[in-house]
């Protein structure tokens, strides 16, 4: 549903779609990290920011099946920030990388959370996450983007990524995918794919099995006519 209503929203020119409070504090966080790869924040301040930005920002209660999870999450971000130690040893080249690369007949628009580089000079593609470690099916769900995400890299560097990682930021914990030139194109023919059924869409299904995705997180949540 997203999807589809995303695309009706570009196609439309109409901006009905509304963030989340779960994206908010992703944003919040996002922020953050960015603003200590360009060396506009110190390390040292990176905990009276968060808690300063969580206070300021988060404009309502963090909520999820009637519990208040306002406080783990303030917790947990400050967890994060207190054990931060820089990025890994990495060597950051871009942060908050937004682009546009031609995809098929259409052009693919992303932003890349950080491009970094190791000490034998390989490229990492880093995509934070405020949400929990990732099932086997999700991770390969998930690494589509980032493997997306590598179309950009290899046309600004020349090279493909060696790495793309998910820092799960709420967890303190990180994914480590290695770059795969097969999974590659399968992400690129996929996206094709998914392009060519949006735009081919002449009648949608609706699809509310996912009653927390449908409720905290779809940008539609409180306009879609086939919500419950």
């Amino acid at each position: 549903m997203n999807a589809l209503m995303r695309f009706i929203d570009i196609t439309n020119s109409k901006k009905n779609g509304e963030d989340n409070i779960f994206a908010s504090y992703g944003i919040l966080v996002h922020s953050i990290l960015e603003r200590y790869a360009k060396g506009e924040l110190q390390k040292k301040d990176l905990v009276d920011e968060f808690k300063n930005s969580f206070e300021l920002e988060i404009s309502e209660p963090i909520m999820m099946y009637g519990r208040d999870l306002t406080e783990s999450y303030l917790e947990k971000g400050i967890i994060f920030f207190s054990n931060f130690e820089g990025f890994w040893g990495l060597n950051p080249i871009e942060a908050e990388h937004r682009f546009e690369v031609p995809l098929g007949h259409s052009t693919f628009v992303g932003v890349i959370d950080l491009i970094a580089t190791n000490d034998t000079d390989d490229i990492i593609i880093i995509d934070h996450k405020s949400s929990s470690k990732f099932s086997k099916k999700e991770l390969k769900e998930k690494s589509k983007q980032l493997y997306l995400y590598a179309t950009e890299v290899y046309e600004k560097y020349g090279k493909f990524p060696k790495e793309l990682w998910f820092n799960h930021f709420k967890n303190d914990y990180i994914e480590k995918i290695k770059f795969n030139i097969e999974d590659y194109r399968e992400s690129v023919n996929w996206a094709l794919d998914t392009i060519d059924k949006i735009e081919s869409c002449l009648e949608f299904n609706p699809n509310n099995s996912d009653k927390f995705y449908c409720g905290y997180l779809c940008d539609y949540r409180n306009n879609c006519e086939h919500k419950d």
